[in-house]
């Protein structure tokens, strides 16, 4: 079979395994970018407008089982190529999210690893988290920044380094030094991506513009994968599922229906009853260190 000429090219590869992030990516057309954005701001009244569930949890971790813009992202033939260039011809998608930052919020988040939260094992060289921007990121809009080739510390420690409110909001910070000739700005235009490891060290800044960021991410995982401390659910997007780890989820025939709204309940139950165990046996095991 011929490689897809949307694939990454070998030195995008390399880059991405040397350095734990790569951008820019080319995703989408500018009528692309349009579209989704439009479809976006429907959603948001929608979810507005619902309650419940729907209204708490509009930005993650389930947006592609409720609604088939979203859908359609994932199983977006570029997007598709991408993960495929670095997991493998097998992938889910096991979470879709939003990342909404309005103008001149004071938002931010401390620099942290995604993996310590995720809970899977397994998953070196086998998982990419891409990030698809809709609007154009810039340092001023609070894009996200990475460090460079923090990856291969590997699973760090995380703690509350500020325990104001403040501090608490902004999540909990890696133990891993960050030196700035290291740190790397997402500046990407609207309809690029750019993507990361599960290890990758990032964080992100308040905005000090008016404008609105944007940004749709999708993590992409091989089938070998497998969730620990409980079940967990993911979707099929292309090749097969040898490996059963996690249970199938099914694609939204219609936005919104009650077949969509009932398999995005109990999906998002069953990652948030996981997750719940996994940060319950992190702190257990900080309380074990501190005894010892």
């Amino acid at each position: 079979m011929a490689e897809s000429p949307s694939r990454l090219s070998p030195e995008q590869v390399e880059h991405f395994r040397q350095q734990g992030y790569l951008l820019p990516v080319e995703v989408l057309t500018p009528a692309e970018v349009d579209a989704t954005v439009a479809a976006y701001r429907t959603y948001r009244t929608v979810t507005d407008r619902a309650g419940g569930l729907l209204k708490r949890r509009w930005n993650y971790p389930k947006i592609h089982l409720v609604v088939r813009w979203a859908d359609a992202l994932v199983h977006h033939p570029r997007l598709l190529d991408i993960a495929t260039s670095l997991v493998g011809p097998d992938l889910l998608v096991w979470s879709t999210n939003l990342f909404v930052r309005t103008g001149h919020s004071t938002s931010r988040l401390a620099w942290h690893q995604d993996a310590p939260y995720f809970g899977w094992e397994g998953a070196e060289g086998r998982a990419v988290r891409i990030w698809l921007a809709l609007t154009r990121t810039t340092r001023g809009n609070g894009t996200m920044l990475y460090c460079r080739r923090s990856h291969a510390a590997g699973l760090v420690r995380h703690d509350f380094v500020d325990r104001t409110l403040t501090g608490l909001m902004q999540g909990e910070r890696a133990d891993y030094e960050v030196h700035e000739e290291d740190v790397v700005a997402v500046e990407i235009e609207a309809g690029q991506a750019s993507l990361h490891q599960p290890t990758t060290v990032h964080s992100s800044g308040p905005s000090s513009t008016d404008d609105e960021r944007i940004c749709f991410a999708v993590d992409y995982l091989a089938p070998s994968i497998r969730p620990l401390h409980g079940p967990d659910s993911a979707l099929l997007v292309q090749g097969e599922d040898r490996y059963g780890h996690f249970l199938p989820e099914q694609r939204p025939a219609t936005d919104f229906s009650p077949d969509a709204l009932r398999t995005f309940r109990e999906a998002v139950l069953l990652r948030d009853q996981r997750l719940s165990k996994v940060m319950q046996v992190i702190h257990a095991e900080r309380a074990a260190e501190r005894v010892a």
